[in-house]
């Protein structure tokens, strides 16, 4: 008997809870904030769009830089290769030295291309930390203007009524603040061979 009471009683505080929480939710002023929209269609985030291109359009002229020696030198390689049987090649230390370099330089070229991937990443990271607070101050005003408890990403939202989307007034906001960001091309320090 007294576990059934306490089924009931703890029944009884959840239906309750639940209420109290469904009457807190419809009280509560949400806004919708389309945080990837802003940062696609607002000019600063336009901008620094168009300098992490450009930043990534030189790395790649860097890497290939790089690379195209490094092919060049594998199929002159491969080329000279091809006549030789493994018995000669065993003979020949020359060939296999240079085929030793030629691999080793391939792996740094691959590391080197890795650091500037993380590179270009760390960039954009920071430029789009740059609009994220001019963001903030924004919508901390929209919270105060329309009362509101709670903002969401769009992405979290299946459904939202017109007026509860503010992303064209973020953008519109964001605009009148800011038209371009500074990116500044970030640089790792490399590791030496061996560490």
């Amino acid at each position: 008997m007294k576990l059934s009471k306490f089924f009931k009683s703890a029944a009884i505080v959840a239906a309750a809870s639940l209420t109290m929480a469904q009457t807190a939710i419809a009280q509560s002023t949400i806004l919708v904030v389309d945080q990837a929209r802003v940062l696609r269609d607002s000019a600063a985030g336009k901008h620094v769009k168009r300098q992490i291109e450009s930043i990534g359009k030189q790395m790649e002229t860097e890497i290939k830089s790089q690379v195209t020696p490094l092919t060049g030198e594998r199929d002159r390689l491969v080329a000279e290769l091809k006549n030789i049987s493994v018995d000669a090649l065993k003979t020949r230390p020359d060939l296999q030295q240079r085929a030793k370099s030629l691999q080793e330089k391939g792996q740094k070229s691959q590391v080197e291309a890795a650091y500037k991937q993380r590179e270009l990443q760390i960039t954009e990271q920071k430029a789009i930390m740059k609009i994220n607070k001019e963001l903030e101050a924004i919508l901390e005003a929209l919270v105060k203007e329309r009362n509101a408890d709670i903002i969401l990403d769009r992405s979290l939202v299946i459904y939202g009524g017109k007026t509860a989307d503010v992303t064209d007034t973020v953008i519109s906001r964001l605009n009148g603040k800011i038209q371009s960001v500074t990116v500044v091309r970030e640089r790792l320090p490399r590791k030496a061979a061996g560490q």
